[in-house]
């Protein structure tokens, strides 16, 4: 008799154990619905997909539809790498900024639908595949731990050309954040090892590496601060930006109207181009005086 594995279901390539190459699709697809136009989506769905946490959900959801329980590991390391990162980028209540910004995107959340919404996403993931495998008795390869580097690098600059998703999510400490990432991914094969074998000591040196990046960014007096005035002057400057555009596109409708004549209001083109002016000195002067009472002035 054999003591060959079965293939997974749906394998599409054969000798492929972990059916790596259904992933590889799924995250391929997921990459190109960053620039898609053919469907006019909703700000915050599109957002959304963009999100790699929503990423993650949705491996894991297609782990569940097609039954892909070999991915249970990677699925496992990624998830805890997710949610050490999140803790540690937006401790401090830095994440409330992430909730401004999904309300901006049209979708708003009291702050309590916020934090257990939050938890759903990135803390129950985790919890229910480690669950998982300890009961199994299965444990983590290292090398889940590459594929989460893998996945998480690549995903980071196809969406945002470099390591800092600020622009994506909202300002934060992304070093800091990377470090929670990497610990967690690291960490994750040695602390189901620790469950499994039921080694107390391993495991509290596991859950100290693991909340050790999260409590050096909580303990930072200086943190809440620093990106608190970032995240303002960056809601400055996509306000003054939008300014400029709706000036520009003030004056083109201005060179229609001067071709088929005045305004309503007399002047060619109506009073559109004044409000946008008096709009972009309004959010140029509140970044001054965020600007202002955030940097210290020189001796």
């Amino acid at each position: 008799m054999s003591s060959r594995k079965p293939p997974p279901p749906f394998q599409l390539v054969t000798g492929d154990r972990y059916n790596l190459t259904l992933g590889c699709i799924f995250a391929f697809v997921f990459a190109s619905l960053k620039d898609q136009k053919l469907i006019d989506l909703h700000p915050f769905v599109k957002w959304s997909m963009n999100a790699y946490t929503n990423w993650n959900l949705a491996f894991i959801a297609l782990r569940v539809l097609l039954r892909q329980s070999q991915w249970d590991p990677f699925l496992l390391t990624n998830s805890i790498g997710i949610l050490l990162g999140f803790r540690t980028a937006f401790c401090q209540g830095l994440d409330d900024n992430m909730r401004k910004k999904i309300k901006k995107l049209g979708f708003p959340l009291p702050r309590k639908v916020f934090v257990m919404a939050d938890h759903l996403c990135h803390t129950m993931p985790p919890i229910a595949l480690l669950a998982a495998l300890v009961h199994r008795r299965q444990r983590v390869p290292a090398m889940n731990s590459v594929y989460a580097f893998i996945l998480s690098t690549w995903f980071s600059f196809r969406q945002s050309a470099q390591l800092d998703a600020s622009d994506l999510y909202v300002p934060h400490p992304w070093k800091r954040a990377w470090l929670g990432i990497v610990t967690g991914a690291l960490t994750t094969p040695s602390l189901v090892d620790a469950l499994i074998d039921g080694k107390r000591r391993k495991l509290l040196l596991c859950i100290g590496a693991l909340i050790a990046p999260w409590l050096m960014a909580k303990l930072d007096p200086n943190l809440r601060r620093t990106y608190n005035f970032e995240n303002r002057l960056k809601e400055a400057n996509e306000a003054s930006a939008a300014a400029e555009r709706r000036r520009g596109e003030s004056k083109v409708r201005r060179g229609g109207n001067q071709s088929g004549g005045k305004g309503s209001t007399g002047a060619p083109g109506g009073g559109g181009g004044a409000r946008d002016c008096s709009d972009l000195r309004r959010v140029q002067s509140e970044a001054a005086v965020v600007v202002d009472r955030h940097v210290p002035a020189t001796p």
